[in-house]
């Protein structure tokens, strides 16, 4: 057994199912072993950065890191804007990349990258294998990094002349799933009773109670206390859209992609509790109010105080906190005060029904170009929100899909956003095939972030990993929005495009064009169809271009007096 055979027995060992890239003359060896694990799933991409988007989609579905391999140089500087978005949103991935010869003086000399200084700052941890007697330390290293605290892509760099090596024998046990830890019981006493004295509490929850599958225990808490619940975009569906206490999308301060509930109730709330999640600016784009009480649930130190600073903060994984929570809840407080609040449930359903009302023009629209918000109601009309899983890509069509519609169990849609790095979705809807291959994946993107990525559609087609893409067209409507000049929106707009006829090209056999929004359901239908029968599809719909996000709704529904 030589060093790449032994790392693919680590990795299936620790069960990696699901590795993705393109090989070279210096990761060969270990693409080759991969492609003989039969447990592994092997994924050759046109981009080395899709490679990163699938392995990043499958993590986020499974909670398990996904595997890229590419060749040195520039195979592996071009993973960087997979591996930044990955960072961004605290994803485990596992990044074998293909090194030099581990003797090769620095000179500039053919396929020459500083690995690991290039990578050390948008990791969670980078290291190198010098000799075949390092495999299982450093393997060990690795998916310690990836399964405890605040995860994120792990980088090992692998040198050329070391996969060929013999390798000592592999007596390699695998570590635990996950390393949990919980918070100062006493922190979870104060917490507690802070939570019960607040007259307007309000919960905001992050990816991190995805990753810490903790979304029961949010339920039960926030039942028990009778507390609404948002979420951010990357943890959506860490609540289900659907329970009466749920305000969909939120934030601190009219954040960006928040719902009108989700802002009121945080502009009136007193108290705050955030758990598992960060504060960046698309959240909170104002201050919170002097006298609200902050309450900070995480699992990584350098996360506590860092944007706001909290009145009380408990550390520990989101799971076993909300466990603590509960506990420390029905020991300490008055029975009175476990009892279910109706004036607040009832006041939610109130503000829904607003925020449906405000919406429904947008939802239901029969204009063309189609609006973008009428997509998202025909998706949630068609799917079954248990059996799917959706997500998007950057740009505007972020928001035209993350407000209006309903995830109802975990995973069931994927947001993402930090650093919102456009070509994501399909890499990603691959992931998530591969992940959950029982469930339908839709991924909603727009005709920029497809030209990042469009020729790994013939990656899904070739590999049999259906998913359906929805490409929100918007061409024609170019502005100056966004800080591009009008004579380049001019020269862009002339720029057309056939992209149902590039689908075809690269192997999708239903690709079709929408412009009468009457013909939207029945080609989401046929789409729907297709990816269900085991194909990739595509509908091009010719869209409007729309402001999104909370203000463009707040100033609607305030303007006319909602």
């Amino acid at each position: 057994m030589n060093v790449a055979q032994a790392i693919a027995d680590i990795l299936v060992t620790e069960g990696v199912r699901v590795a993705a890239g393109i090989t070279g003359s210096s990761v060969g060896a270990v693409a080759d072993a991969l492609a003989e694990a039969e447990e592994i799933k092997l994924c050759y991409t046109h981009s080395e950065r899709v490679a990163v988007d699938i392995a990043d989609g499958y993590a986020r579905i499974t909670g398990q890191p996904g595997v890229i391999f590419t060749d040195h140089g520039p195979g592996v500087a071009n993973t960087m804007a997979g591996i930044l978005n990955s960072y961004g949103d605290s994803v485990p991935v596992l990044f074998l990349a293909g090194g030099n010869n581990r003797f090769e003086v620095p000179g500039r000399t053919q396929k020459e990258l500083a690995i690991q200084d290039v990578f050390r700052p948008v990791t969670k941890w980078t290291g190198a294998i010098h000799d075949p007697s390092q495999t299982e330390d450093v393997l060990r290293r690795a998916f310690v990094a990836l399964r405890t605290g605040r995860s994120g892509p792990v980088v090992i760099e692998t040198h050329r002349d070391v996969w060929p090596m013999p390798a000592p024998p592999v007596d390699y046990r695998p570590l635990p799933r996950r390393f949990r830890s919980a918070a100062d019981p006493q922190d979870v006493e104060h917490a507690i009773r802070a939570l019960a004295a607040a007259e307007r509490p309000y919960v905001y929850a992050g990816a991190g109670v995805l990753f810490a599958e903790a979304t029961p225990e949010l339920i039960e808490l926030a039942e028990l206390l009778t507390l609404p619940v948002s979420v951010s975009l990357n943890g959506k569906s860490a609540f289900p859209d659907n329970h009466p206490l749920s305000l969909g999308i939120g934030g601190v301060s009219r954040a960006t992609y928040a719902t009108l509930h989700a802002a009121r109730f945080a502009e009136e709330a007193d108290l705050i509790l955030a758990i598992g999640c960060g504060f960046k600016g698309h959240v909170l784009r104002s201050p919170i109010r002097p006298g609200v009480t902050l309450i900070q649930v995480e699992v990584d130190p350098y996360e506590l105080h860092k944007e706001v600073r909290a009145d009380q903060v408990l550390l520990g994984d989101a799971k076993l906190v909300l466990r603590q929570m509960l506990e420390a809840a029905r020991a300490l407080l008055p029975a009175g005060r476990l009892l279910p609040r109706p004036a607040v449930i009832d006041r939610i359903a109130a503000a829904r029904k607003e925020w449906m009302a405000a919406s429904r023009p947008l939802l239901t629209s029969t204009e063309r170009p189609i609006n973008p918000f009428r997509v998202t109601w025909e998706l949630t009309q068609l799917l079954d929100p248990d059996q799917a899983i959706v997500l998007h890509d950057a740009g505007s069509v972020r928001g035209a899909v993350c407000q209006h519609y309903l995830a109802t169990v975990p995973h069931s849609f994927i947001g993402y956003g930090v650093q919102s790095a456009m070509g994501w979705t399909i890499g990603a809807a691959m992931g998530a095939g591969l992940a959950a291959p029982d469930k339908l994946v839709v991924a909603v993107t727009g005709e920029e972030a497809l030209g990042e990525t469009a020729l790994d559609l013939e990656t899904a087609v070739c590999g049999q990993i259906p998913f359906l893409l929805v490409l929100l067209n918007n061409r024609s409507q170019r502005s100056s929005e966004g800080g591009a000049s009008v004579r380049m929106a001019q020269i862009r707009s002339r720029q057309a495009m056939d992209y149902c006829a590039l689908a075809q090209a690269l192997g999708v056999r239903s690709a079709i064009r929408v412009e009468d929004p009457e013909a939207l359901p029945g080609a989401l239908r046929e789409g729907a169809r297709r990816v269900q029968g085991g194909e990739v599809a595509v509908v091009e719909v010719a869209s409007k271009r729309v402001p999104v996000g909370l203000h463009y709704l707040w100033e609607q529904s305030t303007s006319s007096g909602a």
